[in-house]
């Protein structure tokens, strides 16, 4: 079952992405910090939202999307984030079924345009899942600027 992820998720959404960092990037993610990160966008679903899968009343994978306004296309797309599945329920459909549960909002919202979302360059399992779906690999790069930024 896939449903909007509540307060109750709380700590299993920020071990999950402790767990992320580590997998993906080999990075140490502060636990305060990331409960708290969490806990807000959980409490201001104006900045993004947490999809959770449950199986056995137990959550198994989650996924978070934000919005970026394209005034090029006059509308929304939803960046999707923060993606993770157990590994014990890898490969079974869970991040299919969270996905398509954003694809859906997608559809049938004429204000959002698309989905979009940024793999690490070595993840090769993750974008071919993401090409599977029918996404399609852009042309950009990305830059950033972090403001205060950490040493992980």
């Amino acid at each position: 079952m896939i449903r909007q992820a509540n307060l109750t998720d709380l700590e299993t959404i920020a071990k999950f992405n402790i767990q992320l960092a580590q997998e993906t990037e080999d990075k140490v993610l502060d636990k305060q910090t990331i409960t708290n990160g969490v806990k807000y966008l959980l409490e201001n679903p104006q900045y993004g939202v947490y999809y959770v899968a449950v199986e056995n009343e137990q959550v198994v994978g989650q996924v978070m999307y934000t919005f970026e306004w394209s005034d090029w296309r006059n509308g929304l797309f939803l960046w999707i984030q923060s993606v993770y599945v157990d590994k014990e329920y890898r490969n079974k459909g869970v991040f299919k079924s969270l996905y398509n549960t954003i694809k859906n909002i997608c559809d049938t919202d004429d204000n959002i345009v698309g989905i979009r979302l940024y793999a690490e360059q070595e993840n090769d399992v993750a974008q071919q899942a993401y090409k599977n779906l029918g996404m399609d690999k852009c042309h950009y790069d990305m830059f950033e600027y972090e403001k205060n930024k950490k040493i992980f």
